[in-house]
């Protein structure tokens, strides 16, 4: 039983009061509701404890001074706050609400125009937690959320509408955390990141810094997104706000599932166009960009994005172990071109048309730094991202696609440390693709292959070894430290290797010859 001032000051006709004074008592608890409309100052063993008290203070005249010891009285004796009818006396001098402040007693000053009633009944209701009360206010606060969607409010309209019924900041997120609604700066992050892995629709939960509501249309079928209510004080929901929360739900459920359709709908024919030029049906896709009215003019790059090792959650879906990619693309453009393509995240980034080869892909790594950054600041880093080479055209986007796949294919510690650009390994990529064909594979192994096999049985890195030397200039020191070795060590994995070939060649065509059969060893299937 009871309620603090702060819950009691939006209930029924206290709504249409005003805190004037008092304010470090508004966690105060209400336990009982009356009128106050006579008191001396020899009542002390009157319980007043826990009271929130109605008055026209008309008993007091104008007189300041007693009206100073009757905030004192009221203090000392317990009382949890004090509402008056503005109108009937004179307004209250500053040193009166000096004292409130300073014993932080609540003061609320109240509109004539309201009867005690408005006051009285839903206060009285309240504090008892009378269940038909809070089923009413709820339904009122409903109906007034409802009245706003038909008037053709959307998501943003009822999330602001219910923040302030529970004068806390709300956010809706959907089932990948990605913010759909806010009431205010407040977005929900630190949730975002750490979403429960399953929760009951409509059932409030309550954490240390924050209410939440999974938001679904059955019990029975996946969750939509989340309703969550920011509380930085800790504090449990009042009856009243459970089930304002609760009821609520359905109705942001219906907007937040229109919004997702419309997204899905928007991205849909993009990723039906590229498919169509994925196996060569130029015309195919170009009579569906036409038919939709596609805007192919910002499109010059795709982006892969590939889980960096198996869930150990067979069960999880791609847009599930997606959440953090699909929270930092959405935190970048409001509007993404991103779906699932062959087991993998494909994002479309927009570029402004007629950026240079040059602007685009400075653009495109300052995206990808952000991303890859709320990637590993919320412990979520376990992702391989590829960027393709960017084209001169929508038409040819598919070949983006293509070398991003080729980047993906790399060994996976080229892509440990964050996003990698085609045009950063083509090189790598492209003694890949040679490596994999049989008369490269035989030519490489006729010049490399004793190397090759003495890596295999010995668990060596003279392979290795030799084109880092190579690729240094054969500088010994450089080699060393690109390696991470003494040089001692390098000259003895040198020798080693002029024991194992015969003789290193010097000559400029004979080196470059080993030279690149040791890239192609090295980077064959």
């Amino acid at each position: 039983m009871g309620m603090t001032v702060d819950e009691a000051s939006s209930v029924g006709g206290m709504k249409k009061a005003r805190l004037i004074a008092g304010k470090g008592g508004q966690s105060n608890v209400v336990n009982h509701v009356n009128v106050l409309e006579t008191v001396t100052e020899h009542e002390e063993d009157w319980d007043m404890r826990h009271h929130l008290f109605l008055t026209t203070l008309s008993f007091t005249g104008s007189d300041t001074n007693r009206q100073i010891a009757l905030i004192r009285q009221l203090s000392r004796g317990g009382c949890a706050a004090l509402v008056f009818q503005a109108g009937l006396i004179e307004p209250l001098q500053p040193a009166v609400l000096r004292m409130a402040d300073e014993l932080s007693l609540p003061l609320f000053e109240l509109p004539l125009s309201v009867d005690y009633a408005e006051i009285l009944t839903p206060l009285i209701c309240a504090v008892q937690r009378e269940d038909g009360y809070v089923a009413r206010e709820a339904g009122v606060i409903q109906q007034q959320l409802l009245t706003e969607m038909l008037n053709g409010g959307g998501l943003t309209t009822l999330v602001s509408l219910l923040a302030s019924v529970l004068r806390r900041s709300v956010a809706v997120l959907d089932d990948r955390g990605v913010l759909y609604a806010a009431s205010d700066e407040w977005g929900a992050t630190d949730i975002a990141a750490n979403l429960p892995a399953s929760i009951a629709p409509t059932k409030t939960v309550v954490r240390s810094a924050a209410w939440m509501i999974a938001l679904g249309r059955r019990p029975d079928t996946p969750i939509d997104g989340y309703l969550i209510v920011n509380v930085p004080d800790g504090l449990a929901p009042s009856a009243l706000e459970v089930a304002t929360m609760e009821q609520a739900a359905a109705l942001l459920t219906l907007e937040l599932t229109k919004q997702r359709v419309a997204d899905e709908a928007y991205a849909e024919p993009f990723r039906d166009w590229l498919a169509y030029l994925a196996v060569g049906d130029v015309d195919r896709a170009n009579a569906l960009a036409l038919a939709k009215s596609l805007d192919l003019a910002p499109l010059c790059v795709a982006i892969l994005f590939e889980p960096a090792r198996p869930s150990c959650d067979a069960s999880a879906t791609l847009e599930a172990k997606g959440r953090a990619i699909w929270r930092a693309i959405y935190a970048i453009e409001p509007k993404p071109l991103v779906f699932e393509w062959d087991g993998r995240l494909l994002w479309l980034p927009s570029i402004p048309h007629g950026a240079s080869a040059s602007g685009t892909r400075e653009a495109i790594g300052i995206r990808l730094r952000q991303i890859w950054d709320r990637l590993t600041d919320t412990g979520h880093g376990a992702w391989r991202i590829a960027c393709g080479a960017p084209v001169e055209s929508a038409a040819h986007l598919y070949r983006s696609v293509q070398d991003a796949l080729a980047v993906l294919a790399l060994e996976a510690p080229a892509l440990a440390d964050g996003p990698v650009a085609y045009d950063d390994v083509a090189l790598d990529v492209l003694f890949r693709q040679i490596g994999s064909q049989p008369v490269a594979r035989r030519w490489a192994d006729s010049v490399v292959g004793a190397l090759a096999s003495h890596d295999r049985v010995q668990k060596s890195e003279l392979v290795l070894t030799l084109e880092a030397f190579f690729d240094a200039g054969q500088s010994h020191k450089l080699a060393a430290h690109r390696l991470g070795i003494h040089p001692k060590t390098l000259k003895y994995r040198l020798d080693k290797i002029e024991q194992i070939l015969g003789c290193v060649p010097i000559r400029d065509g004979a080196q470059f010859a080993l030279h690149f059969a040791l890239k192609l060893s090295r980077n064959a299937d």
